[in-house]
């Protein structure tokens, strides 16, 4: 016999069905607080993010401001020096006319004193130390415009070379001396000799194009004590190094900062050397012109036939010949 249904079963039902609704919206709840946290973290996350990669950003910025400024303050040292340095160079070719001019009147002058003529061996020797940097600074240039032009020299180093007038090498040589350069251009091949080339016209960490302070220091050590004074390094360090540098992580930038710096106080360190040498140099050429046309009066004389105070004109004539011409062959090395 079929058992009537319990009431109480019904209520039963229902109040299961109450209770699992209950535990479905806590539930539903409890997911959209974890959504709606979520969602926060997330976007504090990317507000993060966003400001992490500005900061980056205006760092980065800032070190090529800092980099491009340093290059400009380089190239401003090494323009400064570098007119110091052709003006140097002019002065003592002039002061090779002149010294010929005292050595025309002295041989010109019959049974002058022996002494004489040892003074002017002793200026040959100085002349001929000035012409054997100006024969180096040709061979090299040459040399340099061959290694520049090969594989791997790039092509403001290659444009660099090409225009580089032959004067420029000149006052290099002339002023730093040709053993200063470390080894010759002329007596390298390959790479060996386009680094060389690379350190003659502006090189060290300014053209090492991403070597850093170490290739710049190699490259360094074949240019001598010239460092990046070179002929080219206005060209050099506004393309290759400024370029090179947008990709290099902060802390290359901050390094090849403090190298051109470092350099900037090098050239301008040097620059004050020629100009002190430039000084002396056309003081002691403009004080030997105005004598030497003094002493055309004694042209093809007799020495003997010379009183004490002509004789003692040409003497300090010819000490003041032998001082300029110590002057040609002295050098910043």
């Amino acid at each position: 016999m079929t058992q009537p249904p319990n009431p109480f079963d019904g209520i039963m039902s229902l109040a299961a069905g109450a209770a699992n609704k209950i535990d479905v919206d806590a539930i539903a709840a409890q997911v959209n607080a974890a959504g709606e946290a979520i969602g926060a973290t997330a976007a504090n996350i990317k507000d993060a993010a966003i400001s992490t990669k500005d900061d980056i950003t205006a760092k980065i910025t800032e070190l090529d401001r800092m980099l491009e400024q340093a290059i400009t303050e380089y190239n401003d040292a090494y323009t400064l020096m570098s007119d110091k340095g052709m003006r140097l160079y002019i002065v003592r070719q002039r002061s090779c006319d002149s010294i010929a001019l005292v050595e025309s009147i002295v041989n010109s002058i019959a049974n002058h004193p022996k002494s004489f003529d040892d003074d002017f061996a002793a200026i040959d020797t100085h002349r001929n130390e000035f012409a054997n940097s100006l024969e180096f600074a040709d061979r090299e240039l040459q040399a340099a415009r061959q290694a520049a032009g090969g594989a791997g020299a790039g092509l403001a180093a290659g444009a660099s070379v090409a225009f580089m007038a032959p004067t420029a090498a000149m006052w290099i040589a002339t002023t730093f001396g040709t053993a200063s350069t470390g080894a010759a251009i002329s007596t390298l091949s390959g790479a060996a000799a386009t680094n060389a080339a690379l350190a003659w016209l502006g090189g060290g960490a300014l053209a090492a194009g991403g070597g850093g302070t170490a290739a710049g220091t190699a490259l360094l050590a074949l240019a001598g004590p010239v460092g990046m004074a070179i002929v080219g390094a206005t060209l050099l360090s506004s393309i290759v190094l400024f370029s090179a540098n947008q990709l290099k992580l902060n802390k290359q930038k901050s390094e090849e900062i403090e190298s051109v710096k470092k350099n900037t106080k090098s050239v301008l360190e040097t620059d004050a050397k020629i100009a002190s040498l430039l000084e002396q140099t056309e003081s002691l050429r403009k004080s030997l012109s105005g004598a030497s046309i003094d002493c055309l009066s004694y042209y093809a004389k007799d020495y003997q036939s010379l009183d004490d105070a002509s004789k003692m004109e040409l003497g300090s004539l010819v000490n003041n010949t032998l001082a300029l011409s110590k002057l040609l062959s002295k050098t910043l090395a």
